[in-house]
């Protein structure tokens, strides 16, 4: 059965025992067809890591397996109390980049990382009891959060000259 909860610690002891089986270095003597099969299968092994360690990626998939395409978006799907978080978040951010304000963008990166988690276990129940709008709506705010974040992270940067 699916779930979107995973075990990080399994996930990536699971990662490595399979890229250790199926490394195109395991088969870099045999022929082409084997070092192809190889290759494939380590690509997909390490796309599925990828998807299954992001939780962003990870409830666009479990939507896909519910039968919802989650890169198609619906403006009615998004709350009012959404839009205005999203105009408040950003007008914070910019005035805390504009004025390289490192405190303040500390506390809306705390802020939203908290949005984030409250967000990921709502996703979690409204998938799990089968409520798909409300799920997939969760996801279009999980890809605002996600997008305000490294956003948060791009302004720190540039304050600090990284």
């Amino acid at each position: 059965m699916e779930s979107f909860d995973i075990d990080p610690e399994a996930l990536g002891e699971s990662y490595r025992k399979l890229q250790a089986q199926y490394h195109p270095d395991r088969v870099s003597g045999l022929d082409d067809t084997a070092r192809l099969q190889a290759l494939q299968t380590s690509s997909i092994i390490n796309q599925a890591f990828d998807t299954l360690k992001s939780p962003l990626k990870r409830a666009a998939y479990m939507l896909s397996l519910k039968g919802l395409d989650p890169d198609k978006y619906q403006q009615s799907l998004m709350s009012e109390d959404l839009l205005i978080q999203q105009m408040h978040w950003r007008e914070q951010l910019e005035e805390a980049a504009q004025d390289e304000n490192l405190n303040a963008l500390d506390n809306l990166k705390k802020t939203a990382q908290t949005e984030l988690q409250d967000c990921l276990a709502e996703f979690k129940t409204q998938l799990n009891e089968e409520e798909l709008d409300k799920a997939k709506a969760l996801y279009h705010k999980l890809q605002f959060i996600n997008k305000i974040l490294q956003e948060i992270n791009r302004a720190e940067e540039k304050i600090l000259d990284y």
